[in-house]
């Protein structure tokens, strides 16, 4: 569903003001756009990142590219999710075979 649908939408049923803008509509269903550093500040804002267990991405599903798509994901493992804490698990060692 795109942002004007689904702000026609939630608008439709009282739950947003009519006329809401694309940026505005974004702020309030907590979806963040934009360079890393401006995702990351935008997230800081949010009163519940203290105590979030779970960073749920996405893109936009109209990304030009498969390029496009695997750079948007690796910003958000590379730049915003260190920023906002995150470690990646550290690996294990492969079993052997014999043991």
């Amino acid at each position: 569903m795109t942002t004007s649908i689904a702000r026609r939408c939630v608008a439709e049923h009282g739950a947003f003001p009519k006329g809401l803008d694309a940026g505005e509509a974004l702020r309030r269903f907590h979806s963040f756009y934009g360079h890393p550093e401006d995702i990351v500040a935008a997230l800081g804002q949010e009163k519940v990142l203290p105590v979030a267990t779970d960073l749920i991405t996405q893109f936009n599903p109209a990304v030009p590219d498969h390029d496009a798509a695997v750079r948007a994901l690796e910003l958000i493992a590379t730049e915003v999710a260190p920023a906002l804490g995150w470690k990646p698990a550290p690996t294990s060692e492969p079993a052997s075979a014999g043991v």
